[in-house]
């Protein structure tokens, strides 16, 4: 059994495929999961799209450290999970809702933040930060112009 895939969805994992999982890590090593191809016992090839055999590696890569929970994204989420999808902190999320940033509503005394909404703001976020090393490369470059035309 290297692995059963349970009806309440849990997927059991033997150590086998642990070891598996850690040799292809090794293999991968430092380099980014662009595609992923499935062999079919029919003798047919699925391509696989790149954020899904980006995600397939992502799950091969946690299993080599132990346990690992998958979960679809619920329909709204608490401010610490709406940070660690941001990459900041809880603060921040709590400035930028502060601030009307960042849409949220109460659940009582807590905060929470529509899904969907955390998701634009992370790709507005990367757009912004997109744009400004853009425009530093644009600056750097214009600098490294200007001191060679100097010399």
């Amino acid at each position: 059994m290297p692995s059963t895939l349970l009806n309440s969805g849990t997927l059991l994992v033997d150590e086998h495929v642990r070891e598996e999982a850690e040799q292809v890590a090794q293999q991968v090593h430092d380099r980014a999961t662009v595609g992923l191809r499935l062999d079919l016992d029919d003798g047919s090839t699925i391509t696989l799209p790149a954020d899904l055999a980006k995600f397939i590696g992502n799950v091969l890569n946690g299993v080599t450290r132990g346990p690992v929970f998958v979960q679809s994204l619920p329909d709204e989420v608490t401010t610490t999970t709406a940070a660690e999808i941001l990459g900041v902190s809880r603060p921040t999320v709590m400035k930028w809702v502060r601030a009307g940033e960042l849409p949220s509503h109460k659940v009582g005394s807590h905060t929470r933040l529509s899904t969907p909404d955390v998701l634009g703001f992370r790709s507005r976020l990367r757009s912004k930060r997109e744009a400004a090393f853009d425009a530093l490369r644009a600056w750097d470059e214009q600098f490294d112009a200007a001191v060679g035309a100097r010399q």
